[in-house]
């Protein structure tokens, strides 16, 4: 026989059991009996096998849903130069993963160099007027000390008028400094520009650089471009977190628990795992062109390893709850289309048991029939004793 919706792990899997449990010991069944599966213990802890007690429970009905995963809204940032000049390298390309620092452009900064012309001239004009108010303050001091000599009183006045000037001539040139330092540190030196690789005084390169570790949604320059302080030049997001959103029915969009857990399925070449996201709206309104109701979770993505578009399996908590017996989700096994539990009845002696099961979630399943409180049941390794049976009807058929 076969079985359609065993992944390739699991039939790796089923083939370990199947030799493990020959080495073993073979399966029994009484004539005219339910069929019971036979595991020895070295078998037991080579599939992990736990039994566990039936606890009765509530347990929410969950939605299925197909996500989208999409940047949040506050982390697209959008970058544009200090400067102006021509774009000399682009170094980045759209969807490429860039870390904090990493350098995306380069570009010929005019307005840098005339900055520092400016800064050199306002450096050598303080310098002068530092030294115009030496020589002032050296003229008064004089003046001072010959005062009703040699020098009339009017004239120490006059120097000292001239002291002062040269003074305020001081405090206004280093001012002029101090605006145009300020101006090369914080403007062209920020968390998306630095002009550090420069060579020399006289290179005008400026490095745009990413702020954050983020990926590149859009490069709206080339090489060559003229660019000015209202260019934007790349998009960037911030994809350490990201948004999942579902479009739902409204009617089911008003069972939707806002702030629930939300988990959504991610498959890989490994095997599929399961996001815990949380849900943080619930839109009170459907979108005129569609009818659906936009739902948001906020998912974790630390490795950037969701993009913007993907799409995924995501599984919604609801308002409604179904009652029964809680146990783990792959302590139910499809067995012919059945819903199967194994329960021990003796050492080493396991009997399937088919159940009803209400709801799935949280990687939970209700069961509603079949089942009752304080009985053992196999909670983990129900897929190896599935295996096991499988191979006594094979033999059976034989």
């Amino acid at each position: 026989m076969t079985i359609s919706s065993a992944s390739m792990k699991d039939w790796k899997y089923l083939l370990c059991v199947m030799i493990i449990f020959r080495i073993t010991e073979p399966p029994a069944r009484a004539a005219g009996s339910a069929p019971i599966v036979v595991m020895g213990e070295a078998a037991q802890k080579n599939s992990a096998l736990v039994i566990s007690i039936a606890r009765s429970g509530t347990l929410a009905k969950n939605l299925d849903a197909m996500g989208t995963v999409t940047a949040e809204a506050g982390h697209v940032v959008r970058i544009h130069p200090a400067g102006s000049g021509k774009v000399l390298n682009v170094a980045v390309v759209p969807g490429q993963h860039v870390h904090k620092g990493e350098t995306l452009l380069t570009y010929q900064d005019h307005s840098l160099h005339l900055v520092r012309l400016e800064m050199t001239r306002a450096q050598a004009a303080l310098t002068t007027a530092y030294a115009a108010s030496q020589n002032a303050a050296s003229a008064y001091h004089r003046g001072h000390e010959l005062e009703g000599t040699t020098v009339a009183a009017g004239e120490t006045r006059r120097r000292l008028a001239i002291f002062q000037a040269a003074k305020d001539d001081v405090i206004a040139r280093q001012a002029d400094v101090d605006t145009l330092k300020h101006q090369l540190e914080e403007e062209y030196n920020s968390v998306t520009e630095s002009d550090k690789a420069q060579t020399s005084p006289l290179d005008e390169t400026s490095s745009i650089i990413a702020p954050t570790t983020a990926e590149v949604q859009s490069v709206f320059v080339g090489v060559a471009d003229d660019i000015s302080p209202a260019t934007e030049l790349i998009g960037l997001t911030d994809m350490s977190s990201v948004w999942i959103v579902s479009d739902i029915l409204p009617q089911d969009a008003a069972q939707v628990v806002q702030g629930g857990e939300q988990t959504t399925e991610l498959t890989s070449d490994t095997g599929t795992t399961l996001l815990k996201s949380k849900i943080t709206s619930v839109g009170s309104m459907a979108d005129p062109v569609t009818g659906l109701v936009r739902v948001i979770s906020t998912a974790p993505n630390p490795d950037g390893s969701l993009h913007p578009g993907m799409f995924l399996n995501t599984h919604l908590p609801t308002r409604e709850k179904t009652a029964g017996i809680i146990v783990p989700e792959n302590a139910v096994t499809e067995i012919n289309g059945v819903s199967t539990v194994f329960v021990p009845v003796s050492p080493n002696r396991f009997r399937p048991q088919e159940v009803h099961v209400g709801a799935t979630g949280n990687g939970q399943k209700v069961i509603t029939s079949g089942l009752s409180a304080g009985e053992r049941i196999v909670t983990q390794g129900a897929f190896a004793l599935k295996a096991v049976m499988l191979v006594s009807d094979m033999n059976d058929g034989d």
